[in-house]
């Protein structure tokens, strides 16, 4: 994962409004995959919640340990270290249940969201410090992972290999997304159900309170740091947005963002960004990421076959902020 994706993403702003004085909202923060990390609980009585919170913590920390590739000895990176090897690594439910979602996107997206493209992520951080392109014949060895089939499971499905050491991979567009939701679902089953958690930008609420009302969302604009003047209510969904607002280089007179295309290896170029709302933290995560590379018209498609899914696309054209695709999220008049 990365560790600047909180400044890759269109940041969200939330805010909950409690509509009984006896409610309170109890707010803690950490770091977690190089982002702040948030969790906001609402509850009437605060008995066991700092337990209940540091459990929760322990459970974002064991996620990252497992998905993260900055961590040598995680999960993630011991799978990268033997691609290509034949050797199995074996994996926890975490894993497999993120790599099922990842299979989905890929479907999906048309092969817009590739996990497997680590190596390109690689070289684009390496471009991001030194403002110099990645070799072609680095891109062209990244690219070999979009071309074959990377991913192998073993015959009872406990452990995986990757099939070339060109295959690397890269949770970032989704493993945000995939640890809030983790997270927010340990503590409604821990007997606190009112809470938001915030892993980066990549946001998971429940409701504010027993009445059922939502938290509310600013999105702020991309290629810009002004916020949007309509605020977005989610409850009992996610919220990811995508975007180079922050996370972008310029090398030789062009703008590269953070968000890889996999199927040319460069940053892209555009300054579209993208929001999408989802009943499940990393699908509205991923969904976000694909959404500022995919054809408009693929993204529609999309959004037929996948329910309960709110997607806005907007992108500055002319120095002036265009509306690409507005699929239920802001109102219109």
């Amino acid at each position: 994962m990365n560790k600047k994706s909180l400044l890759a993403a269109a940041l969200l702003m939330f805010s909950g409004f409690l509509t009984q004085a006896q409610w309170t909202k109890y707010r803690f923060e950490t770091a977690r995959m190089g982002s702040p990390f948030r969790i906001i609980v609402s509850t009437q009585d605060s008995t066991g919640l700092s337990q209940t919170i540091k459990n929760a913590q322990a459970l974002a920390a064991n996620l990252e340990s497992q998905l993260s590739d900055y961590q040598p000895n995680s999960d993630v990176s011991q799978v990268n270290l033997r691609a290509g090897t034949g050797q199995f690594f074996p994996i926890k439910e975490p894993f497999k249940a993120i790599l099922k979602e990842s299979m989905l996107a890929f479907e999906q997206s048309g092969g817009d969201l590739n996990i497997f493209i680590g190596k390109l992520v690689a070289a684009w951080r390496i471009a991001r410090k030194t403002h110099v392109l990645p070799a072609e014949d680095v891109l062209q060895f990244g690219l070999k992972a979009t071309e074959i089939a990377c991913l192998e499971f073993n015959a009872d499905s406990s452990a995986i290999r990757l099939t070339n050491s060109a295959c690397q991979i890269d949770l970032g567009s989704i493993g945000k997304g995939f640890v809030a939701q983790r997270v927010l679902d340990f503590l409604r089953k821990s007997g606190y159900p009112y809470a938001l958690v915030d892993a980066g930008g990549k946001i998971c609420a429940s409701q504010v309170n027993p009445n059922g009302d939502a938290w509310k969302v600013g999105l702020e604009l991309p290629n810009s740091k002004k916020v949007a003047v309509d605020f977005i209510e989610i409850k009992n969904q996610s919220i990811a947005s995508s975007g180079k607002t922050y996370q972008q280089v310029e090398i030789a007179g062009k703008n590269y963002s953070h968000v890889i295309n996999p199927k040319t290896g460069l940053g892209l170029e555009h300054a579209r960004s993208a929001t999408a709302i989802a009943p499940d933290g990393a699908r509205a995560d991923w969904i976000a990421t694909a959404a500022t590379m995919m054809e408009l018209d693929k993204i529609k498609e999309l959004l037929k076959s996948i329910p309960k899914v709110q997607v806005l696309v907007w992108e500055y054209q002319n120095g002036e902020l265009e509306i690409l695709l507005n699929h239920g999220i802001l109102k219109v008049d």
